[in-house]
């Protein structure tokens, strides 16, 4: 068993390395949000119609995000995880003794548990087109912004926790993210 130090700075670098995928995640929502909430939505000719292509994009947006969210909810081989870093938390409840109860580090292991039932629930594969609509996906991404949210907190909590230092998670842009909307994308091929 690792000592407390050692395990405060492996704790330390795992959750930064959780910590990096999860604003990665955050960054993307916010993106596929503005491009419906900014472009989608604003374009009369993309609001009321169908359109493969969008069918497709919010396809592979739910299905990414799942398996990112999944990765980092339940692990694997090589892979850092909260809720493996929250079990290995436990051999150690002198750093948890007077910031978090028992009960609420319970809570909080139990609520990443939920999240994974959650989205597994709500994310079924999607491959027809009729299931790929915003209405048709309203729940999976319900159920994957409310686990992104879980993560996020959980683990500037533990990153407070095991370090006693804040752990800045916020998403920010050096550019408007869908600006390249504002000009035609598919310009025709001049008469030769």
């Amino acid at each position: 068993m690792l000592s407390e130090k050692q395990f405060r700075e492996r704790a330390r670098s795992e959750l930064r390395e959780v910590g990096e995928q999860l604003k990665a995640l955050a960054t993307d929502r916010d993106i596929y949000w503005r491009l419906e909430r900014d472009v989608v939505a604003n374009n009369p000719q993309l609001k009321n119609a169908r359109s493969a292509f969008l069918d497709m994009l919010r396809g592979c947006y739910v299905e990414a995000m799942t398996a990112r969210m999944l990765r980092l909810l339940q692990g694997g081989d090589a892979d850092v995880c909260l809720s493996e870093i929250l079990e290995q938390l436990t051999s150690y409840p002198e750093l948890i003794h007077g910031k978090l109860t028992q009960r609420e580090f319970a809570d909080d292991r139990r609520a990443l548990q939920q999240a994974v039932v959650n989205i597994r629930r709500a994310t079924v594969p999607r491959a027809s087109h009729h299931e790929r609509t915003l209405p048709a996906l309203a729940s999976a991404h319900r159920e994957l912004d409310a686990a992104l949210d879980l993560l996020i907190s959980h683990v500037k909590t533990y990153f407070w926790i095991t370090t006693d230092s804040y752990l800045d998670l916020e998403v920010s842009h050096s550019e408007d993210p869908v600006a390249v909307f504002q000009s035609a994308w598919a310009v025709p091929a001049l008469a030769r």
